[in-house]
């Protein structure tokens, strides 16, 4: 039985009864919006209907956090063999006359805790639905290719009358790299790195572009937001809008994982080699907070071509990441952005200069690593939690790619300056997925 088919059956009585008050409180938030906005305030009792929102919503995050094992400290509390120790959460008192400000920080809180608990509802498939985020769920990890790809035709050994394809989307959704043919089975390098083979697959073939959604699987979660958003998940989400972005413009893309697994830097930068392809840029989201400023703190991160020096196409394609992107975040108003003193186009070296991160170091393919902002400020991942951040920065994303592969333009000149940083080394533990 598959996990998400055990844990259907086993959600306990007061999950369903908090999913039952979620109900009733959204009906009652939306006829509580409509009155306030005929007559322009707000009272005590809007304010109740949205902190018994809230409370009802954090109780079933609690207990989804508690079921699933996946803690994103969403709300207070532990676990006591499997449920919340600390039971249903409870409102918060307010006193005074309510703001507008008020009901805006509510329904922001509100928004984001929809948001993750359809993610759940989606990811685990539940008996219960709230209905209160609208939409349906998302493909399931591993069933079938991401739909933002535009795939060509399933081939298997037998179909093919030359050499077989750089690269495949396997049946199950999963990229990987082609070793060659072997007893009418396609030999492929898996998400972890070891040698396995499959029967059929998506060719990859004259791909322009890698995206490199960072982090992935149980292992390497990446940061997480004050809002419980985790690194890994958003940057999927944003490589899946910029592969559509792409495809839209007939730019051939993939990406070095299509699903919530792990795969280690090795692998995913053997990948892109693989395929050929022009440029690699991996997608990121910052932590810690660092100071808090008026403007975007993207950092893109190039690779060296000796000590003193940058590589000049991996330094042009992160000047031109780093010129639409932050011009396009620049555009969100009321974010607080966090921002390093040298933000901008940069180079990390390890004492002895190499490169210091491995999805720069290891790749020979045109490289950059994108850190969009600062997950962990809580402005900023309130901002990357909704549909028009993904929208805009994949946008951006996607014209400084074209640009890059279609034009001379230069682009910003990097930082002179490397830094000298010695990372924690990427999680090595990886968990194989089924390639079909």
């Amino acid at each position: 039985m598959t996990a998400s088919g055990r844990f259907a059956r086993v959600l306990p009585q007061f999950c369903r009864a908090a999913a039952a008050s979620l109900l009733v409180l959204a009906v009652c938030a939306s006829a509580a919006s409509a009155h306030n906005s005929s007559n322009g305030g707000f009272t005590i009792e809007d304010i109740a209907v949205r902190d018994n929102l809230i409370a009802a919503q954090e109780t079933l995050l609690n207990v989804y956090r508690c079921q699933f094992g996946l803690d994103i400290e969403a709300v207070p509390g532990g676990c006591t063999a499997g449920y919340p120790t600390l039971g249903f959460s409870q409102p918060a008192e307010f006193y005074g006359i309510p703001t507008p400000e008020d009901i805006a920080v509510r329904d922001q809180l509100i928004a984001v805790q929809e948001a993750l608990l359809n993610t759940y509802r989606c990811r685990f498939d539940f008996e219960i639905d709230t209905q209160i985020t609208p939409g349906g769920c998302p493909s399931p990890v591993h069933s079938e290719p991401s739909p933002s790809m535009a795939l060509n035709a399933l081939v298997r050994p037998g179909d093919l009358e030359g050499d077989p394809p750089p690269g495949l989307i396997t049946q199950s959704g999963v990229s990987v790299a082609v070793a060659g043919v072997n007893e009418g089975r396609f030999v492929v390098t898996t998400p972890c790195g070891s040698i396995s083979t499959v029967s059929a697959g998506f060719p990859l073939q004259g791909v322009r572009v890698v995206l490199d959604p960072g982090h992935g699987g149980s292992y390497d979660v990446g940061a997480v937001g004050p809002n419980g958003l985790a690194e890994r998940d958003l940057n999927l989400t944003l490589s899946y809008a910029v592969l559509s972005e792409l495809s839209s413009r007939g730019i051939s893309a993939a990406s070095t994982r299509n699903g919530h697994y792990g795969s280690p830097l090795s692998v995913r930068a053997a990948f892109a080699d693989a395929l050929g392809a022009e440029a690699l840029v991996s997608i990121h989201h910052n932590a810690p907070t660092s100071t808090i400023g008026a403007q975007p703190g993207t950092e893109v991160f190039v690779q060296s071509s000796s000590t003193q020096q940058a590589r000049a196409d991996s330094a042009r394609l992160g000047g031109l990441l780093q010129e639409e992107i932050t011009a396009a975040l620049a555009g969100f108003d009321n974010i607080s952005w966090s921002r390093a003193h040298d933000a901008g186009v940069l180079r990390v070296l390890l004492p002895d200069g190499r490169d210091a991160y491995g999805m720069i170091r290891r790749p020979a393919t045109a490289t950059a690593l994108v850190e969009y902002g600062y997950l962990s400020n809580r402005s900023e991942a309130a901002l990357f939690a909704t549909d028009e951040y993904i929208r805009i920065a994949a946008k951006a994303t996607a014209n400084a790619i074209e640009v890059y592969l279609n034009t001379d333009r230069a682009s910003t000149e990097t930082v002179q300056r490397p830094r000298v940083f010695d990372p924690a080394r990427a999680p090595t533990r990886c968990n194989e997925v089924e390639l079909e």
